[in-house]
């Protein structure tokens, strides 16, 4: 059965302001829940669980959905402890005030990929069923979200968890590669120049990218469809880091080369991870239909907007 009203935590940020667009073509009533009053309708802290029996409260929804939270793994490392308090404690507050405040209310929490750790090439793609072995502190704080959300389930909240792989796309954050390229392009073309060396990581790991307005339609249809349990978001697809590079530069106006900045050096990497949809095809009618090359051209055009104000 569909939800007719959906309260949104995390509604301003960079998958949130993406899934109000895709959950309002679904028809979804949606409430906008933000730390910040005057960017949503009702303010919700996970830190603060009163604040979020309170927007339950006020809200009256049919569901919740989760996009709140620490979304880098490169910050996870600088600051594990805050990570983990936002998606894994967070989490658990959440689901408190919704098993007192909405029991009857389906929820949507949003974990990761990275939750897979370093995959032995032999389990790729990446099923459901794959172990869960996270090996940075962004993949182990979603690896704990998933815990709390499996023993509420248990004890009777209606809760499905989406483990989006990578994604990109328009208004994301330049502390995230696809997006720190484009910046960079896109500052090199405001500023006049014929030619920009971008500063990047390691080019070399294959990951399994996907456009956030894909990820997002995913939540909205498990949202729409009330759908329960675990599912991959992905695209099925590995593609190397180089490829983001190179496929930007094939937008760009100016002339893109790369340097390796060693400060964006991660300290475990897996060589490659691609993951399967098919569960999510099957219980939802869901696949990706943006291709790479237009994420890329929206990103670099985006950024050129920002730039340029």
């Amino acid at each position: 059965m569909a939800a007719g009203r959906a309260l949104v935590l995390g509604a301003t940020g960079f998958a949130g302001r993406h899934f109000v667009d895709a959950a309002a073509a679904s028809g979804l009533d949606l409430v906008w829940a933000a730390r910040d009053s005057d960017a949503a309708d009702v303010v919700c802290d996970l830190l603060d669980p009163e604040s979020i029996r309170d927007a339950l409260a006020e809200s009256e929804p049919d569901a919740v959905v989760n996009l709140a939270g620490a979304a880098s793994v490169g910050r996870s490392w600088n600051d594990p402890d805050a990570t983990m308090a936002v998606n894994a404690t967070g989490a658990v507050n959440l689901l408190e005030a919704v098993s007192e405040k909405a029991p009857a209310a389906r929820v949507l929490c949003v974990s990761s990929g990275e939750v897979y750790g370093v995959p032995d090439e032999s389990q790729l793609p990446l099923t459901e069923s794959a172990p869960v072995r996270p090996v940075n502190p962004y993949g182990k704080s979603k690896a704990e979200m998933e815990l709390a959300c499996e023993r509420f389930s248990r004890d009777g909240l209606e809760i499905a968890v989406m483990r989006a792989f990578n994604h990109t796309g328009p208004g994301q954050s330049d502390s995230f590669a696809a997006s720190s390229f484009a910046r960079q392009i896109a500052a090199a073309e405001a500023e006049g120049h014929d030619a920009v060396e971008l500063r990047t990581g390691d080019l070399s790991p294959e990951r399994d990218f996907s456009d956030v307005r894909d990820i997002v339609r995913a939540y909205a249809r498990a949202v729409e469809q009330g759908l329960t349990g675990t599912y991959n978001a992905c695209s099925g697809r590995a593609v190397p880091i180089a490829a983001l590079l190179e496929g930007l530069a094939e937008h760009a106006r100016v002339e893109v080369s790369a340097a390796v900045d060693e400060s964006r050096l991660r300290p475990e990497e897996a060589p490659r991870v691609v993951g399967s949809f098919d569960r999510l095809q099957e219980a939802a009618g869901w696949e990706p239909e943006i291709g790479l090359d237009r994420t890329l051209g929206d990103l670099l055009d985006w950024w050129r907007g920002r730039v340029n104000q």
